[in-house]
């Protein structure tokens, strides 16, 4: 949110790199969770190392979602998890950072 409230300017705080970055990296654990019989500490940077070449290869960065994966691994979350707090969460926090930006700051957000 520092990124979204804070330099809504920057390139990873554009809604489509908070959005799909916490998508990405969220699935990216999820999958080595599910689908990846290792040890946690194996699990765990494998998981988001996949999440972060997901999100530069997609173009769709923002930094804050590389820990996405570290916290599904560790709460051995649901596939639910996508939906609430993933989705939700991103939509809910654009929307306030699209008022605060447009209608409170001035800004010019998204660019």
């Amino acid at each position: 949110m520092v990124l979204l409230y804070g330099y809504p300017e920057s390139p990873f705080a554009q809604p489509k790199n908070i959005f799909f970055g916490h998508l990405a990296t969220s699935l990216a654990g999820l999958f080595v969770l599910y689908f990846v019989p290792l040890p946690l500490y194996i699990n765990l940077p494998i998981a988001v190392g996949a999440g972060v070449a997901l999100m530069i290869m997609l173009n769709i960065t923002h930094p804050p979602a590389g820990g996405n994966p570290i916290i599904v691994i560790m709460g051995s979350v649901s596939l639910d998890y996508i939906i609430n707090p993933i989705i939700s969460g991103t939509i809910i926090v654009l929307i306030f950072g699209v008022v605060l930006n447009r209608l409170i700051l001035k800004k010019k957000y998204p660019l």
